[in-house]
């Protein structure tokens, strides 16, 4: 009697583990942290940001996190006056009503969209694309974008998790979106910019192959 419960009580133990497991793999996973680093568009080549994932989700809190942006064809660092000249003249557009200048950095400003990872030394990493919208505001609505204006902007844009990711996040692809400000004391002389801001990600489980609403919102992330 002892034999057949122990057998039982094994195979209960067999049949569950999987199911466990699978429970620890969501179909779907929705990420919301706060992030904050430092970076330089005008003395780093290619531009950098980077820093840590300071609150949120217990999945990514600890972390590290990048965005790299293709500077490809943009004036060296050399001068960074120059370089500086060509971002503003190429990219900003000056809108009078909300005083203020907006540059968009995507796959059609850049010759490549902005890259970025996300990586946690336990749960793993994941990556992908993403889409930068910067704005700097005319505080005197004078149409000059003056020195001390520089000092801060706002940032926002959306972002595609492709699935390359390791760990907790290998399974997963999705969307998100994120918004933030940058603070630089000094730009004048170029210094590095402090960036902090929030995030939201939407992922679904993309290794289910059979299943038509994962298909379906893979596709559609191939769209956009």
């Amino acid at each position: 009697m002892i034999r057949r419960t122990l057998s039982v009580l094994f195979l209960v133990m067999i049949v569950l583990i999987p199911i466990d497991l699978f429970a620890q793999m969501p179909d779907t996973l929705f990420l919301e942290f706060d992030f904050e680093g430092f970076g330089n568009m005008i003395m780093a080549s290619p531009p950098m940001y980077f820093g840590d994932i300071i609150a949120g989700d217990p999945l990514v809190v600890g972390g590290t996190w990048w965005v790299e942006i293709d500077d490809t064809g943009w004036p060296g660092t050399g001068d960074p006056a120059v370089r500086w000249q060509y971002l503003f003249d190429n990219f900003f557009v000056y809108n009078p009503m909300s005083g203020s200048w907006t540059a968009e950095f995507d796959g059609q400003s850049l010759a490549s969209k902005p890259t970025w990872e996300l990586s946690h030394p336990v749960n793993g990493m994941m990556g992908g694309t993403l889409v930068i919208s910067f704005t700097f505001g005319d505080w005197d609505f004078d149409g000059i974008l003056d020195i001390e204006e520089r000092t801060f902007g706002t940032y926002e844009g959306t972002l595609m998790v492709m699935k390359y990711g390791t760990g907790n996040f290998a399974a997963y692809c999705g969307s998100g979106a994120y918004n933030g400000s940058c603070q630089n004391a000094d730009p004048a002389n170029w210094a590095d910019d402090y960036v902090e801001g929030h995030c939201v990600m939407d992922l679904v489980n993309c290794s289910i192959a059979n299943d038509d609403k994962s298909w379906g919102f893979v596709k559609t992330l191939y769209r956009r």
